[in-house]
Parts: structure tokens; sequence; C-alpha cells
């Protein structure tokens, strides 16, 4: 069963860019997009070939990735690194 959907112009040009962003066509955009469900088996075919590197993968997309966690990872992190090495050595683990 299919189903007809009007969407602003708007909405879809920034539907299709996005989905042309990603390598995919603005079908395959609103699968990849929505939670997994049995029922969208066939959605997936839609999709083109994915993106081949990270920079392809994050192309159109703004923000920042938040980890959660209250430190802060990219200060010091070959220092820290280092340390966590060496407690792993001196405790025999290494």
């Amino acid at each position: 069963m299919s189903h007809i959907l009007e969407i602003p112009d708007e909405l879809y040009t920034a539907l299709q860019e996005a989905a042309e962003a990603t390598g995919t066509t603005p079908l395959g955009w609103i699968a990849a997009h929505l939670p997994t469900t049995k029922g969208r088996k066939g959605l997936q075919e839609t999709r083109k070939e994915g993106p081949k590197t990270l920079a392809e993968l994050f192309t159109g997309r703004v923000g920042r990735i938040h980890s959660g966690a209250q430190e802060r990872l990219s200060e010091a992190c070959g220092e820290t690194f280092t340390d966590y090495l060496e407690a792993k050595r001196q405790a025999g683990h290494l």
C-alpha cells in the first residue's frame, strides 16, 4: 500500500538537499532517519551507494557530538594515555 504526503515546497527542497548530501533519495533519507522496524525492509533498497568516508557521511550535518562524559577527551590525551599505560605496566597487566 502506498500513501501520498503533501509537504510545502521549502520542506521538500530541504529534504532533497539532505538526501543528495548523503547520496540517497528523499524516500531513502526518510527511511534512514526513522526508528528501525520490521516493516521497512523494502525502503532500504531505495538507498544509493553509501558514503565512502567520514567526510561524506557528515556532509550537510550541523552540530556537535557529545559523549555525555564530563572530562575533556581532546585535552592532554597523549599524557593521559601514557599515564594509563604506565599504571597498567606497573600493575603487571601489560
